[in-house]
């Protein structure tokens, strides 16, 4: 079991890798005409801004519900409630703040349920300012399992 895990883990990692790279690559982009100031965007900036809130939303999800969760077995933990999960991960030196997150998630959720019809601008400045604050917490997890040698 304890096996299987790990070849779970590796596999993840590998995937959390490459969703970090290209939410920083939809970053980059988008950085570079985001804060324009005459607000008009083309068919092609309109849909770096829809990769970058997708791609934002998946790794917070990847991390959340996957990642998280296979450390939590790994080291033979309750799966408990997703606070709890968000604990623990700030306990290991994953994310900086549980309360963050929590926020963090919020932000997943307003973009996975079609919300930004009504917060567009909003929502797309907060997964702009936050993606940063993903790509460090995959870098942190990829830090962690080294350390613990669980790969």
């Amino acid at each position: 079991m304890v096996e299987q895990l790990r070849q779970l883990l590796r596999e993840q990692l590998s995937l959390l890798h490459a969703a970090a790279r290209v939410l920083e690559e939809s970053r980059s982009r988008v950085a570079l005409f985001a804060e324009r100031s005459d607000g008009e965007l083309t068919v092609g900036e309109r849909e770096s801004c829809e990769a970058l809130t997708s791609r934002f939303a998946r790794l917070n999800d990847f991390l959340m519900q996957r990642v998280f969760r296979t450390l939590d077995q790994i080291e033979l933990l309750d799966e408990g409630t997703p606070l709890d999960r968000l604990q623990r991960a700030e306990a290991r030196g994953l994310i900086t703040s549980a309360e963050r997150w929590r926020e963090l998630r919020m932000l997943r959720n307003s973009i996975a349920h079609d919300y930004l019809i009504e917060s567009a601008d909003t929502v797309l400045h907060d997964a702009l300012a936050a993606s940063p604050e993903l790509i460090d917490t995959a870098h942190r997890v990829v830090r962690y399992v080294g350390h613990k040698g669980y790969c």
